[in-house]
């Protein structure tokens, strides 16, 4: 572990501060040639464009260009002449920034120092940080709607982490967004430590864990599709940035969208050679390290390579069998010395360690002047621990057959210490073509392969009513198309054709001490689905736009498997206690279609200040329950869910702060979930009807702005009210019980906020110090909760201290959950799993 020694020394520079929630985002990348060709258009939408194509940054106030066309550009060999030829009869004019950092500002003719000439001797550079402090807040591009916008112009709600910003905050997953992201949950209920559910404003924790489910969180890499939840675990890294789409996203993104979209940008071919390296070790021996490099190799050829590894960081340490050790279970006094005895395998410390390889290849190609083809090859291999429950003592466990031994929630007693075995890999392109002025075409395709191997001890004791392995082999291909017109006319539209498929074969293996056997559940799964989809946006007049869309999908599935009770032992109650008989197959199939739609009203008060209001229908696609078959009875289809929503928001933005404010009711039918079965084993029905309602609100300020210092303050906030309004069971107390509960994963409460504070010294050195405190409420993880399936609420405090030179390199220092605080993400029971304790790092990034 990390000295305590440097506690203080953290805590002495943390000088309050923190990214705003919605981090400025970075132009796009850029395409591999530097000939610009933009349609005129609107000027706002035309600056993003060539933003986004040079890789340059563009700053601009809207109000500067509102109103404003852009004049064509053909061709132009250089992003300065592009730059001119946009801006011709505008009565603007481009600014250089002072620093030499190559930002540009259009300012009314007049207002300002023209571009230097060719050969004009470079300003001192004073690095990119000095540029921040001297500049207004930088406009945030998103492609939310499937083509670049202003943040402040999309008229849904949206989280967006630059993607420096998320590598500083520790996101390495998609779960890493829980306690970043107010109003982002995950559950591990039923699946265990390795087996998440993400959860957007309460909708997901009763989803089903298995990878052959449908989340209702649809997890994109890139624009691409992850159709499992066991992608939930994919490192991200060099990112661009992450937008979380909160709420049903049904018209442009289709089925499983029912909480909303989470869409991970890995960074894209740069215009200029660039690149980093950084290099961080923590508590519990954790390592990392992160690299990239992307240039050019020709006028229509760019390159970018991107690494992470991580290594260490488990904070678990393992005692062994304990006093259950060499135990083997006895039957009418009759010791079974046929049953292996419960093995040792001794301590173990610092147990969960991290072992994790990554990389990404892409290749940019410039095909011709209106053509462009991005091309991403990944992979990555996981051989880490798994987590592990611990349990609690026989004083606090009212269970007989297998209570733990101590209180402490970061030690736990197992007969074994499980690793897991990921493997994923996938390949992706996008082509964009310009068919005409104001008519592009895009295309997206990918697949992807995974397998996983992982085990785990299902109740965090020696003597487990359960131990699982579970085996599985994905794969995925997708492809998409859409036509789509500039941005910036009377009329905005977009339309495209989606087809995913993906196939799952999966194994479980268990051995239980409760059923005296050891048994498997082998299935395979292919399902297709196929959507056609378009948006149109109307601006009715300079003030009022509507927007309508709709989208209509077919889904079909075909799922077949076995149910086989080895009983080595010669003792199984399998039959008994399932109510079944084994061995028994099933060959099953299930289609279905949906049609859902979305209309949206949006008037924008004056360039600052615009309020929306949208209404809309999605559906999560009905399927087979995924987890693992007992009974015959859990091997029968269940219904899609669908989802009436209604929304309301503000967005308002000034030059020194953004404020937005997010109002939203959803009301659910034929609700999926997984719940008690009438034989007692728990499986994936339709079990009624839900509601969910709340307020989000976000704001972002800055304090404090002068020549060397800036103090940014930000925070964020989910209030959330849900409730089962109807549930369906044969058990009238289940009933009875769960009508009026909350839905799994829906914590009632959600927060973050944080401090950033800058300053620049003599030489060009800064320091940037960041303190953020994250709020997650009392939740549960599972309908018919009890309370010891509720978690607790729980505060975590980090901060962050990063001194960086002109040179490009920088050191840094980080705390999270600095006040040590013990907390749950999860309560199984008896068996919990405890949340990281107070960790600290040091790091060091040169970035040329």
């Amino acid at each position: 572990m990390l000295s305590s020694a440097l506690k203080p020394v953290l805590l002495a520079g943390t000088i309050l501060a923190t990214l705003p929630a919605a981090a400025a985002a970075q132009p796009g990348p850029a395409p591999a040639a530097a000939v610009y060709s933009i349609p005129s258009q609107d000027l706002s939408a035309a600056l993003l464009s060539l933003a986004s194509q040079s890789g340059r940054n563009i700053l601009f106030n809207p109000a500067a260009v509102a109103d404003k066309r852009s004049a064509p550009v053909n061709r132009a060999d250089s992003f300065e002449a592009a730059l001119d030829a946009l801006l011709v009869g505008t009565g603007l004019v481009a600014q250089v920034a002072p620093d030499g950092s190559g930002t540009v500002t259009p300012l009314p003719a007049g207002s300002a120092p023209s571009r230097p000439g060719p050969g004009a001797p470079p300003p001192a550079a004073m690095g990119p940080v000095a540029d921040a402090l001297r500049e207004p807040l930088e406009e945030i591009v998103v492609t939310a709607q499937k083509r670049e916008s202003l943040l402040e112009t999309v008229p849904t709600a949206i989280a967006v982490l630059d993607g420096a910003e998320a590598a500083k905050r520790g996101i390495t997953d998609f779960g890493g967004l829980v306690d970043e992201v107010p109003g982002v949950s995950i559950n591990y209920a039923f699946g265990g430590p390795g087996y998440g559910l993400l959860s957007i404003r309460g909708v997901g924790g009763a989803d089903d864990y298995k990878p052959n489910g449908n989340p209702s969180v649809a997890l994109h890499v890139d624009g691409i599709y992850q159709t499992s939840n066991a992608y939930l675990g994919i490192p991200l890294f060099d990112l661009e940035r992450i937008e979380i789409l909160k709420g049903p996203q049904g018209t442009l993104y289709g089925r499983n969208t029912t909480a909303g979209v989470v869409n991970a940008i890995t960074r894209g071919v740069t215009d200029e050679t660039e690149g980093y390296v950084d290099v961080e070790y923590g508590s519990y021996d954790y390592a990392a390290v992160k690299a990239a490099v992307g240039g050019r190799l020709s006028d229509r050829i760019g390159v970018r390579l991107a690494v992470l590894t991580e290594q260490g960081g488990g904070f678990m340490t393992g005692r062994g069998a304990g006093t259950l050790a060499g135990f083997q279970p006895v039957i009418g006094g009759v010791r079974q010395t046929q049953v292996p005895p419960i093995t040792d395998p001794g301590p173990r410390e610092g147990f969960g360690d991290k072992d994790i390889f990554a990389a990404r290849g892409t290749i940019g190609l410039t095909l011709d002047d209106d053509t462009t083809l991005t091309l991403k090859l990944f992979g990555s291999r996981d051989r880490g621990d798994t987590r592990q429950y611990d349990r609690l003592p026989r004083r606090l466990d009212n269970t007989i057959l297998n209570p733990g031994e101590d209180e402490d929630p970061y030690t736990f007693f197992s007969s074994q210490y499980f690793r897991q075995r990921i493997n994923v890999s996938g390949l992706s392109g996008e082509l964009e073509h310009r068919l005409a002025d104001g008519l592009n075409l895009t295309i997206l395709g990918g697949s992807q392969w995974s397998d996983r191997r992982v085990g785990g001890n299902g109740d965090g004791t020696p003597y487990p009513q359960y131990e699982f392995l579970f085996d599985e082999d994905l794969s995925q291909a997708s492809i998409e198309a859409r036509l789509a017109d500039d941005v910036g006319g009377a009329i905005d539209w977009i339309a495209g054709v989606f087809y995913v498929s993906d196939d799952i074969d999966f194994n479980s293996t268990w051995t239980s001490f409760t059923v005296r056997s050891v048994y498997d559940s082998p299935y395979a799964q292919n399902r297709d689905s196929a959507a056609v989809f378009g948006q149109l946006d109307w601006n009715v007049t300079d003030s009022l736009r509507l927007g309508a869309g709709a989208r209509y999908t077919r889904d079909t599935a075909d799922y077949r498997g076995s149910n086989i009770d080895r009983n080595p032992w010669g003792i199984s109650t399998f039959e008994t206690s399932f109510a079944t008989r084994s061995p028994f197959t099933w060959d099953r199939s299930f289609d279905d279609d949906n049609a859902s739609g979305r209309l949206t009203a949006q008037y924008f008060v004056n360039d600052a200040l615009n309020i929306f209001v949208s209404g809309g229908t999605g559906y999560r696609a009905g399927g087979f329950d995924g987890t693992s078959i007992f009974t015959v009875e859990e091997t029968y289809p269940f219904k899609s869910e669908t989802v009436r929503s209604l929304e309301a928001g503000l967005r308002w933005t000034g030059d020194r702060f953004r404020l937005s404010l997010d109002g939203f009711i959803n009301r659910f039918r034929n609700l999926q979930a997984t719940t008690r079965l009438s034989n007692d084993t728990n499986g994936r029905t339709n079990v009624g009807r839900a509601e969910t309602r709340g307020v989000e609100a976000s704001g972002f300020l800055r304090v404090l702005q002068t020549d060397r210092q800036t103090l940014d303050a930000s925070a964020s906030v989910a209030f959330l009210d849900s409730e089962i309004t109807e549930f369906t069971s044969n058990r009238i107390a289940d009933v009875r019980a769960t009508v009026g509960d909350p839905l799994p994963g829906a914590p009632d409460v959600t927060a973050y906020a944080s401090l950033t504070h800058s300053i620049l010294f003599a030489g060009g050195w800064t320091l940037t110090s960041t303190l953020s405190v994250s709020h997650h409420g009392e939740e549960t993880n599972r309908l018919n909760a009890l309370p010891n399936n509720t978690m607790e609420a729980y505060t975590l405090v980090d901060a962050r201290v990063e001194l960086e030179a002109l040179a490009g390199w920088s050191v840094y220092g980080y705390g999270r959950n600095i006040t040590d605080e013990v907390y749950f993400p999860e309560l199984n029971g008896a068996s919990r799993l405890v949340g990281a304790p107070a960790t600290y790092g040091v790091g060091f990034r040169y970035a040329f």
